[in-house]
C-alpha cells in the first residue's frame, strides 16, 4: 500500500478508529499487527525476513548485555552485522555483482556465465536493516541499554509509517516512546497538517514533473543540452518533493499515533557546501553513515590522505546503499569528491574574508548556494541515469558549451508546444530555491506553526492541500522513488 492511494487511506482510517477506541494497554499489539499487515500487503513472504531480523538483533542485544568477555561481545556484534548485511547483500546485490563480474570478464575477452537468480528485492530492507544494526552496535558500545520487551523491539523495527522508506530511526529515540504507548500517548493535531503537506509535495509537484524527467532521461542522446538541464532541474524537484513528501507523511502518521519520528530534511537546497547539504538531506542516513561508518573508519583522525579516504569510502558505500547499479556508485563518488574538494581550510578562510562585510556576505551566500546547487544537480543526473553510457552522455552534455546555446533549442520548444514545461519547471525551481533559502527549516517547523493557528485556518489549509491532490493527481501516479532502495 502506497501512502497516497485510496487503499492506504481506507486502511489507516479503519486502523486509526480501532486504535483510538482500544484500551491503551492493547495499543502496542495493535500497532504491531497493523505494521505487519501493512508490510505483508506488499509480499507476505517477506514478513519472515523482518521477523527473523527482529529476533536476531533482540536476542543478540540481550546476549551482549549479559556478556562480560570482550571476545564474546565482538563475536556477537559481528554475528549481527554479518547476518544482517548478508541478507541485504543477497537480496539487493547478488544479481548485480554476478552480472558485473561476467561483464568485466567479457571485456577482457574471457567468456563466463554465472547464475542470475532475479532475486526480488524486499521493500524497505535497506532501511530496517540499518535500523536493527544500529541497535546492536549501540548496545555493544554500551551507549544503549537493551530492551527487555520483544514486543517493543518488534514494533521499533516494523513501525509502519517509517518502515518502507525511513527515516532510519535510532533505538535511543524511538524505543522509549514505544515503551510508553500503553500509557495512551496523545495524538498531535499537527500530524494531519504534515500528512497534507507531504501529499501535496508528492502528488501535486513530484508526480507531475515525473513525466518530463522520464522523457528527458529515456534517451538522453536525443535531447539537447539545455533541455537536459531542464529535465535535471525537474528531477531535482521530483526527488526532493517525492522523498521529503514521504518523510512528512511518515512523521505526520507517527504524530497521529502518538510517536515522534525524526525529521529527515531541512531545506537541503539552501546548502552552500556538501557538508551542509548532508546535514540537511536524508538526515537519518547521513548521520547513520557518519556514526557507524565514517567515524569507525577513523573519521577526522589521521593525516590528509586518511581523512579523505574515509570521506570517499563512506560516500561510495552510501551511493551503493541506494541501489545495485554503477550509476549510484558514481553518484556516491561524486558526493565524496565534493566533500574532499570543499574541505580545505584555505577555502573556509577565503570565504570568511570575502564575507567580512554584510553586503559581500549576502552576495557570496547567493553565489555559493547557486553554484553548489548546480553541482548537486550534476550528481542528480548521475543518480537518475539508466546506465554508465548514459552517465557519460549526460555529464558531457551538461558541461558542454552547447548547454548555453538556447538559440538552437528554443525554436524546437516553440514548435513542439513544450514552452509551458519550460515556464513551469523554471518557476517551480525558482520558487523552491527561494522558499528553502528564506525558510531554512524543515516542514515540521511549518506544521508546528500552523498547528498553533485557529482551528478554522488549520482546517482550511488541510482541505485546500488535499483538494489540490485530488484535482492535480496524474492518472497513473508513480510510486515513491525511495521504495526501490
Amino acid at each position: 500500500m502506497i501512502f497516497t492511494t485510496p487503499q492506504f487511506v481506507v486502511f489507516f482510517v479503519l486502523f486509526f478508529a480501532v486504535y483510538l477506541s482500544a484500551p491503551a494497554r492493547a495499543r502496542k499489539v495493535l500497532l504491531l499487527l497493523g505494521s505487519y499487515g501493512f508490510y505483508g500487503s506488499w509480499n507476505a513472504k517477506f514478513l519472515l525476513l523482518i521477523v527473523g531480523s527482529t529476533l536476531l538483533d533482540f536476542y543478540v542485544g540481550r546476549a551482549l548485555a549479559d556478556a562480560l568477555d570482550a571476545t564474546r561481545r565482538k563475536r556477537l556484534v559481528t554475528l549481527s552485522v554479518v547476518l544482517n548485511l548478508g541478507a541485504l547483500g543477497f537480496f539487493k546485490y547478488f544479481d548485480f555483482f554476478v552480472e558485473s563480474a561476467v561483464s568485466g570478464l567479457a571485456s577482457l575477452g574471457v567468456e563466463a556465465s554465472a547464475p542470475v537468480l532475479h532475486v526480488l528485492l524486499p521493500v524497505g530492507i535497506s532501511f530496517y536493516t540499518f535500523q536493527t544494526m544500529s541497535y546492536t552496535i549501540d548496545v555493544y558500545r554500551r551507549t544503549l541499554e537493551p530492551t527487555d520487551s520483544l514486543l517493543d523491539f518488534a514494533l521499533y523495527v516494523s513501525f509502519f509509517p517509517q518502515l518502507v522508506a525511513g527515516p532510519i530511526e535510532r533505538a535511543s529515540h524511538l524505543l522509549p516512546q514505544i515503551a510508553r504507548v500503553h500509557e495512551g500517548l496523545p495524538a498531535k493535531a499537527n500530524g494531519l497538517l504534515l500528512i497534507a503537506l507531504g501529499c501535496f509535495k508528492k502528488v501535486v509537484i513530484a508526480d507531475n514533473v515525473a513525466a518530463l524527467v522520464e522523457a528527458t532521461y529515456t534517451d538522453p542522446s536525443a535531447v539537447h543540452a539545455p533541455a537536459l538541464w531542464l529535465g535535471t532541474y525537474a528531477f531535482a524537484i521530483q526527488i526532493y518533493c517525492d522523498f521529503s513528501g514521504y518523510s512528512d507523511i511518515a512523521v505526520g502518521l507517527g504524530r497521529l499515533l502518538g510517536l515522534d519520528i525524526m525529521q529527515n530534511f531541512a531545506s537541503p537546497y539552501a546548502a552552500a557546501g556538501p557538508a551542509e547539504f548532508w546535514r540537511r538531506w536524508h538526515i537519518s542516513l547521513s548521520s547513520w553513515l557518519r556514526d557507524y561508518l565514517y567515524i569507525p573508519l577513523g573519521g577526522n583522525r589521521g593525516g590528509w590522505w586518511r581523512v579523505r579516504r574515509n570521506l570517499l569510502l563512506t560516500m561510495l558505500l552510501g551511493g551503493l546503499w541506494h541501489g545495485a547499479a554503477w550509476n549510484f556508485v558514481l553518484w556516491g563518488a561524486w558526493q565524496g569528491l565534493l566533500l574532499v574538494l570543499f574541505r580545505p581550510d584555505w577555502l573556509r578562510r577565503l570565504g570568511e574574508r570575502i564575507e567580512a562585510r554584510p553586503v559581500r556576505r549576502v552576495i557570496s551566500q547567493v553565489v555559493r548556494r547557486l553554484v553548489f546547487f548546480h553541482l548537486v544537480c550534476i550528481g542528480w543526473a548521475l543518480f537518475r541515469a539508466a546506465s554508465l553510457s548514459d552517465c557519460r552522455i549526460i555529464v558531457g552534455k551538461l558541461l558542454s558549451p552547447a548547454a548555453l546555446d538556447l538559440g538552437a533549442w528554443l525554436p524546437e520548444v516553440r514548435a513542439s508546444g513544450e514552452g509551458p514545461w519550460l515556464c513551469l519547471i523554471g518557476a517551480s525551481m525558482a520558487a523552491l530555491l527561494l522558499v528553502q533559502n528564506l525558510w531554512p527549516h524543515d516542514t515540521g517547523r511549518l506544521a508546528d506553526r500552523l498547528g498553533r493557528a485557529p482551528f478554522a485556518l488549520r482546517f482550511a489549509c488541510v482541505a485546500v492541500l488535499l483538494y489540490a491532490c485530488m484535482v492535480f493527481a496524474p492518472e497513473r501516479p508513480p510510486p515513491f522513488l525511495y521504495f526501490q532502495f
